[in-house]
């Protein structure tokens, strides 16, 4: 929020004297976060921080916040000082003396109020100074205190004739290091050899004329030696040490704080802060301006604070924080006396007599004849109440274009100029002549007419009949006559382009939309036009500015679009202006553009940077020495391009504050922060500490893994959540508006301690966990392989069984039998042939069973021999039929793997078979990379068969060899990681008889 004063000192009824150009404030208040709007103290730390004590505590400020130090230390706090140091003295009224560094952190507690005791004396520490030596200086009741800090001792000084119920001591060290206190009696000089103090200016000085009873209240010293003291309600004095001699100044009211503040023009003047407000005296004039507008509001000023490094001044009142930033500025204000006209006003057209000579038109009374050197002012009043257009020179004369009539300025009166016009109405926009000594007269709505400038006679320069339809459609603002003479109008044309020029050769108004490209223009409503360098022609309007070529061409390269220049904050632009550098300066609704055609940068100035409005849109005039002078309303700003152009040298960054978490943490630049797995939630705030207008400074980051910058604008803050462990790298560069970054960047290191699953010794848990799975996983397959062994035991096992099976005793018995019988019977051929084919039987067995597998081949020859035998025995009441795909001939199969399907077959199903002949049935064919084997007979079936296996006490037989055979298919899917097995059905399931065996195993080779 800005706050402008007014400054003025009348000395006549149309003449005056006005401000002193600038007095621009910025206000702080509670609505910014300063905890209270009554302010006591103020001072800046080694790094640049301003500190402010208030009645709700103590406070720093770093441009952007009012952060309040220490937290945990509440109440007022009346008075603080800067130790040389760079440490701060405060005193809490409720807690005492403490030592604090710029982190708010106290260092040490230097003394403590002691309310309960009987001595008052130890309650109060009030007007801290800290001298050159180290000492730290407090007023108490009737005396003073001094604080050696280095042997923590404290020192008790008397005032001679001072109440002792009073704390107004207050002290000061001259340029030559003298302490002086000054208090409600009288000036005092310290003696350090003697350690104590003298009156100087008093009852009790030594000096008969200076024995005198001056309450004193505010000091400081000149260039010259001198002191200056300020005094409650008995003006201004200045004391010279070296003469013992005092001169006294008027001013009202009581002097509570002073300094010396260069102002914008260079020259130092004394700022005084009094209970009735400012009021500044000039030592050269000896004159004093007070601001009555500071006095209307009610606010007292108690400390003036000035920081000459920075240019700033900062005043502590009773209504917050008032900033000034003084020396010569680049943008001024100057402010119209509302004792000459009456406020409100507005400075509608602005032109030169004299570098040093302005004159401002007025949008009600007249016109402002402004000295910028002596900045005084005089008023011209028009006849009648009229509101300026224009003002403009014409043969040596002022001549100015209202909304009531043109006014010419002779003899110190304006008086009206009658002209035989063919216009309706007074209602003149501009006025101007040309080369050939022509007037041309700019009617707002009803167009131009040309007059001879000598004689104010009509001319006809073009076909009025024709050109009586623009006249009447249209509206025109401005006119002007480029350096090879020709006229350009800027007008608003709704059905056309509203840039016209007269066509001297053809006697003609001519618009320039007819030899442009229509998309070319910036819009259709133009304010204003004006001449640039090498012929140029700059047209203002709603849309942009168009820039042209000495014969009207639009050139779209340097024209400004507002459609395509999102950094143009308005597109109502009206003053334009070319420098000499060639950087287009334009007035806009919502504030000044510098416009450079080179690169299309803009920047933009606003009230934030000066400016008495954001509006400018009134008065414009750029001088040829590169000064804009900008009418606003009750003023004038002064804009130096030539310090504008110059950038200030970046600013340091400084890290203002980090927050962990959102708990505040010290930070110690040369070393990393070091942080907890859960402290990943990070804050860290920056400031340049120059105090400037926020909008002026951009920031931009980066982070460790990030390449790119992030750009921050205006931010002064970066937030970082739910950050990993790690370690990390922070780097933060400040910048202006004008894209230049500051080399000298802020690197932040810390580092976020991992979780307990992130540690190194987690992790060597995790590696010995994944190394005893691993050996597990080991131990599991040496299982796995000793299993896989047994089953192939078990295997081996299970073929002798089955051998044994094969060969059972009852076989070898009956097959005994039969050879026995065919002897008996006197058939020795039979017998013969039975026994040859029982011992190849025997043999191939015997061969077979030292195998795992056998070609399927030898199986079935091994099967054949068993189903003869097994015929024979049978007396042939059954055949066979073995039927093998010639395709798996050569394929692999474990021996007698068929044999007991076979033998179940014959001797539970063909043997008991009584109606008909038997009829048995293998086959082995390939299907699908599988081996399938098919035993089939036409016997009894399943069901006959276990009834015929029970004997007559009940009990049921189980072959031997069919459970064996089952445990072979078994160790068959382990041993070769294939499906195997096999499947029994009834041949015919409807009468239960016949059996079907389906093996199907895998297809070995």
């Amino acid at each position: 929020m800005l706050l402008r004063y007014l400054v003025i000192l009348c000395l006549a009824s149309n003449v005056v004297l006005g401000q002193t150009p600038d007095l621009t404030f910025q206000k702080l208040s509670t609505k910014d976060g300063l905890p209270s709007n009554f302010v006591s103290g103020i001072t800046t730390d080694s790094k640049g921080y301003l500190w402010i004590a208030t009645r709700l505590g103590l406070c720093r400020y770093d441009g952007y916040t009012f952060r309040k130090m220490p937290e945990t230390l509440p109440g007022a706090v009346s008075s603080i000082c800067t130790l040389p140091n760079g440490t701060l003295a405060a005193n809490w009224s409720r807690s005492g003396l403490f030592i604090i560094d710029s982190e708010g952190q106290i260092k040490t507690t230097v003394d403590s109020v002691q309310f309960k005791d009987a001595d008052p004396v130890n309650d109060h520490f009030e007007n801290l100074f800290a001298d050159s030596q180290g000492n730290l200086w407090s007023s108490s009741l009737g005396l003073v205190r001094r604080h050696d800090l280095t042997h923590r001792k404290r020192y008790h000084y008397p005032i001679s004739g001072t109440n002792h119920t009073s704390e107004a001591n207050h002290f000061f060290e001259d340029k030559q290091h003298r302490l002086w206190i000054y208090n409600e009696v009288g000036l005092y000089q310290f003696d350090k050899q003697r350690n104590r103090f003298r009156c100087v200016i008093g009852p009790g000085a030594l000096n008969k004329p200076l024995r005198l009873p001056i309450p004193f209240s505010a000091i400081t010293e000149d260039n010259t030696g001198c002191l200056w003291l300020g005094t409650q309600n008995s003006g201004l004095i200045r004391y010279d040490p070296r003469q013992e001699a005092i001169q006294r100044y008027p001013v009202a009211g009581t002097i509570q704080s002073m300094a010396f503040i260069v102002g914008p023009s260079g020259t130092s003047n004394l700022w005084l802060g009094c209970d009735n407000g400012l009021t500044i005296f000039h030592p050269i004039t000896k004159s004093v301006i007070t601001s009555n507008e500071l006095t209307k509001q009610g606010i007292r000023i108690s400390q003036i604070h000035s920081d000459p490094h920075k240019n700033l001044v900062w005043l502590g009142t009773n209504e917050g924080l008032l900033q000034f930033r003084s020396g010569a500025t680049a943008i001024q204000t100057v402010l119209l006396p509302d004792s000459i006209v009456k406020l409100p006003v507005t400075i509608k057209s602005i032109v030169s007599s004299t570098p040093d000579t302005y004159w401002l038109g007025l949008s009600h009374t007249g016109v402002l004849q402004w000295n910028r050197k002596t900045n005084y002012f005089r008023l011209f009043p028009f006849p009648n109440e009229s509101v300026s257009a224009t003002l403009s020179w014409i043969n040596s004369k002022l001549w100015a274009a209202t909304d009531r009539g043109l006014f010419r300025l002779e003899n110190d009166r304006f008086h009206r100029v009658n002209l035989q016009t063919r216009f309706s109405s007074n209602s003149f926009q501009k006025v101007i002549i040309d080369k050939h000594n022509r007037l041309w007269v700019l009617h707002r709505s009803e167009g131009l007419q040309v007059f001879d400038a000598k004689t104010l006679r009509p001319l006809t320069l073009w076909n009025e009949q024709k050109a009586l339809s623009l006249w009447q459609t249209n509206s025109y603002h401005d006119l002007t006559e480029s350096a090879d003479g020709k006229i350009w109008i800027a007008a608003w044309y709704p059905k056309s382009f509203g840039m016209i020029w007269y066509n001297e050769s053809e006697r003609r108004l001519q618009e320039m939309a007819d030899f442009n490209v229509h998309t070319f223009f910036v819009g259709d409503y133009f304010n204003q036009v004006s001449t640039g360098k090498n012929g140029k022609l700059l047209f203002s309007g709603g849309g942009g500015v168009n820039i042209t070529n000495a014969k009207g061409i639009i050139d779209t390269a340097q024209s400004v679009y507002a459609r395509s220049e999102s950094s143009l904050a308005s597109d109502f632009c009206v003053g334009i202006a070319e420098d000499n550098e060639g950087e287009l300066w334009i007035g806009t609704g919502e504030g000044l553009h510098a416009y450079k055609t080179q690169t299309k940068q803009i920047r933009r100035f606003t009230e934030v940077d000066g400016l008495l409005a954001d509006d400018v849109t009134n008065g414009f005039l750029m001088t040829d020495n590169d000064l804009i002078l900008i009418g606003q309303q009750n003023g004038i700003n002064l804009v130096s391009v030539a310090q504008l152009r110059q950038p200030a040298p970046l600013p340091q960054l400084t890290i203002s504050s980090v927050q962990v978490n959102g708990q505040y943490r010290q930070l110690d630049a040369s070393k990393p922060i070091a942080l907890a797995k859960h402290e990943n939630d990070l804050r860290f705030t920056f400031t340049t500490l120059n105090f400037s207008p926020n909008s002026a400074t951009h920031f931009r980051y980066k982070l460790t893994g990030h390449e790119n910058w992030f750009n921050l604008n205006t931010t002064n803050e970066v937030n970082l959540t739910n950050l990993k462990s790690g370690d990390y790298t922070l780097t933060i560069q400040n910048g202006d508006v004008t894209n230049r970054w500051n080399p000298r960047q802020v690197t932040i290191h810390f580092s976020i301690a991992p979780a307990w699953y992130e540690t190194g010794w987690f992790r060597s848990l995790l590696v010995l966990a994944l190394l005893s799975t691993l050996y597990g996983f080991y131990r599991l397959r040496i299982g796995q392989e000793r299993r896989r062994s047994e089953l192939t035991r078990q295997r081996a096992e299970a073929e002798t069984r089955a051998l044994r099976a094969q060969m059972n005793p009852h076989f070898i018995f009956n097959c005994m039998n039969t050879i026995d019988a065919y002897i008996l019977t006197n058939r020795p051929d039979d017998a013969s042939i039975f026994l040859q084919k029982f011992s190849r039987l025997v043999r191939q067995v015997l061969e077979n069973s030292r195998e795992t597998l056998i070609p399927i081949e030898r199986e079935i020859e091994t099967l054949a021999l068993y189903i003869e035998l097994e015929e024979e025995r049978a007396d042939h009441r059954f055949g066979h039929r073995i039927t093998v795909d010639p395709d798996t001939a050569n394929k692999l199969i474990p021996p007698l793997i068929l044999q007991p399907f076979v033998e179940n077959a014959i001797l539970h199903g063909l043997r008991h078979k009584m109606d008909g002949p038997g009829h048995l049935s293998i086959t082995i064919e390939q299907h699908n990379n599988r081996l399938i084997c098919i035993i089939e007979d036409n016997g009894i079936g399943r069901t006959k068969a276990e009834f015929l296996k029970t004997d007559v006490a009940g009990r049921r037989f189980q072959s031997l060899g069919s459970t064996v055979t089952s445990e072979r298919i078994d160790s068959l899917q382990a041993m070769f990681g294939s499906e195997a097995s096999y499947l029994i059905t009834d041949q015919n399931p409807i009468a239960k008889t016949g059996t079907i065996v389906t093996l199907n195993l895998p297809l070995l080779s």
